[in-house]
């Protein structure tokens, strides 16, 4: 039973016991009155006495006119008295309702009353002859009426008063009843009081209960129950006041898994949250019992641990944590590798809030991820320095664009075979109203973290576009693209806007993009590629050699150029095993119908041996510095030329 029925039931049982109250009360009332009339009215014992006093009055008459009968006219005016008393009550009293039914008794009544009132002026004259004679002849007719009067009331007073014993015994059986309901009702009352008792401490149970859980559910992570980021909060602040107050030491661990987006975005989040399951298995069971580990959010947790001295049970600590995430993981028959990177910040005297504590050790991991992959690093001053300087580079970044701050450089590239340049490839310049020229390597990275790579690189496409439609019909342009561009899923559409608008051939087009992009290979970058090829547009994978290179990516779409890495080109004259690289590449390019590109040609040496090694093509500063567009030049010098054959 509901508590909201309960409370109907409880509603409807005091109404019913309030209106039985009520009745009984009127039923009392009544009883009452019927008592009262049978105690203080008799119909039948007042006409009696109106017949014996009538009597009494005719023989103190008689006897009064005998003298020697010791009656005087005060004695018989008395009797008269209350004759007339008497029969005052009987007219102006209740009397009447009993004999209202019968006409002759009325007019008997009346008779009586009207004889008083004529025989009054005779009492008072006893004394005169003939009084007492002519009174006595007025009352005679009148004496076996009022005996019949006198009777006819003692009947009916009987009748009314079997008829109150009546009406008293039902009343007393109604009475007997609805006090039987309210004890009924009482006891109802009494057991939805001891029912409502009990639904209230069951209520009280689950409440607390419901509290509890929620009160667990605010501080932990719904999926792998570790502690979150308010838990984590109230914990480090605990442990800073103890810092102040007991010189305990302790260090966060701030962690982030490394290629965990990947898994996310190809395998789906179901295995992703089954993966972080795991992670935070893992994480438990490196840890101590003093220690506290929580998931912050994503695939971002940190650690609270307690240190003795300095900072080499967290390194300790770190670098087992590393070595345990970065084992295999079997997910739901799937075998997945993934990895961490981690910061550390040790508590300090300059720190005064829990905040400040999470800024140092996300500092330290931001320098470790700048690492590399699978690294720890502890917090060093000089980082809050660069995250100042990043921070004034994202808000110029932000506003560069709208103000007109970028330029593309066009570096050219040389058709080996032919001596001649058959391209350009677009280069980023950032002219920075205060620093004057800001690295690629600087901003790009920074565009890509606070998403404004997207709209830049439409604008880098867009722009190269427009310049190359007004070169020699036979010189394409290369634009890099980034993994960003690729995974935002609108790429394909601004290179389909930017041809239509300026007019270029798509095969005039070429996109470079980097083994990186390739890492995270899922079903939207390859319909991406499917879809740049439909349009026209060339592709080259750029870089290729230093990152994850595999022939997968090569089986897996046929890419028009590969660029290998100037790295390669560099190491030539002073590695022997950088020349069996770069021809085998130059090999594999070939049997794949590809064309290959050496980058970073700077001296004729390393052109002749590119060009030995078979490549197609070439780039570098030993045949042009990017330039602007209004500066460039479209003819190689012959004094820059290879020998053919």
């Amino acid at each position: 039973m509901s508590l909201r029925t309960l409370k109907v039931i409880f509603g409807a049982v005091t109404v019913c016991f309030l209106l039985a109250s009520a009745y009984i009360a009127v039923l009392v009332t009544e009883r009452q009155k019927v008592l009262g009339d049978i105690t203080h009215y008799n119909p039948a014992w007042q006409a009696s006495q109106a017949v014996a006093e009538f009597m009494r009055l005719e023989r103190r008459l008689d006897a009064f006119n005998v003298p020697g009968r010791g009656v005087d006219k005060g004695e018989v005016e008395l009797r008269f008295e209350i004759l007339l008393s008497r029969v005052k009550l009987l007219i102006e009293g209740r009397f009447q309702s009993i004999i209202q039914d019968d006409a002759d008794q009325l007019a008997t009544l009346r008779r009586l009353a009207d004889v008083l009132v004529i025989l009054q002026p005779l009492i008072a004259e006893l004394e005169h002859p003939g009084s007492v004679q002519q009174a006595l002849q007025l009352l005679e007719p009148l004496e076996p009426k009022l005996l019949q009067l006198a009777s006819y009331a003692q009947i009916r007073g009987g009748e009314r008063i079997a008829q109150d014993q009546q009406e008293l015994n039902r009343l007393y059986w109604i009475f007997s009843g609805l006090s039987l309901g309210l004890i009924l009702l009482g006891l109802i009352l009494i057991g939805l009081f001891s029912r409502h008792n009990q639904l209230l401490e069951r209520a009280h149970s689950d409440l607390h209960a419901v509290t509890g859980h929620l009160a667990h559910a605010a501080r932990h992570d719904a999926l792998t129950g570790l502690a979150n980021r308010v838990l984590f909060h109230e914990r480090l602040e605990t442990h800073l006041g103890r810092w102040r107050q007991e010189g305990l030491r302790f260090a966060v661990l701030c962690l982030d898994l490394d290629r965990f987006k990947s898994v996310n975005d190809t395998l789906g989040h179901e295995i992703g949250d089954a993966l972080l399951k795991i992670v935070a298995d893992r994480l438990r069971n490196c840890l101590r019992d003093s220690d506290t580990v929580a998931r912050l959010g994503g695939d971002e947790f940190a650690i609270l641990q307690e240190i003795p001295g300095g900072l080499e049970p967290c390194m300790a600590l770190a670098r087992h944590i590393v070595g345990q995430l970065s084992a295999p993981y079997s997910v739901d028959g799937r075998e997945i590798v993934i990895g961490a990177s981690i910061g550390i910040a040790a508590v300090e005297a300059d720190i005064v809030s829990s905040d400040q504590m999470l800024k140092r050790a996300d500092l330290a991991l931001y320098a470790a991820k700048s690492q590399g992959r699978g690294l720890f690093c502890s917090f060093e001053p000089s980082m809050e320095a660069q995250l100042d300087a990043r921070r004034s580079l994202e808000i110029d970044l932000r506003t560069a664009l709208a103000n007109d701050e970028f330029e593309l450089f066009f570096q050219p590239q040389v058709d080996i075979q032919l001596n001649e340049i058959n391209g350009f490839e677009a280069l980023l310049r950032w002219r920075h109203p205060k620093w004057s020229k800001v690295s690629p390597a600087e901003y790009i990275p920074v565009a890509e973290d606070i998403g404004l790579i997207s709209p830049l690189g439409e604008w880098v496409i867009q722009t190269a576009c427009a310049e190359a439609v007004k070169w020699p019909r036979c010189i394409k342009v290369a634009v890099n693209v980034s993994p960003v561009q690729f995974r935002s899923g609108g790429l394909v559409q601004s290179v389909r806007k930017a041809l239509q608008s300026t007019g270029l051939a798509p095969g005039r087009l070429e996109l470079e993009l980097t083994e990186t992009s390739l890492l995270d290979e899922t079903e939207a970058t390859m319909a991406a590629l499917h879809e740049l090829r439909r349009l026209g547009v060339q592709i080259a994978i750029d870089d290729f050699g230093i990152g994850y290179s595999s022939l997968s990516y090569l089986r897996s779409f046929p890419f028009d150029r590969i660029k290998i890495d100037r790295s390669f080109v560099r190491d030539l004259s002073s590695r022997r095993d950088a020349m069996t690289i770069v021809r085998s590449i130059a090999s594999l390019g070939a049997g794949l119908g590809m064309s290959t590109v050496a980058e970073g040609i700077e001296t004729k040496e390393q052109f002749l041996q590119v060009q030995t090694a078979g490549y197609t093509e070439a780039q570098g500063y030993y045949f042009g510095r990017p330039r602007p567009a209004h500066e460039l030049v479209y003819s190689l010098d012959p004094a820059l030329s290879a020998p053919s054959g």
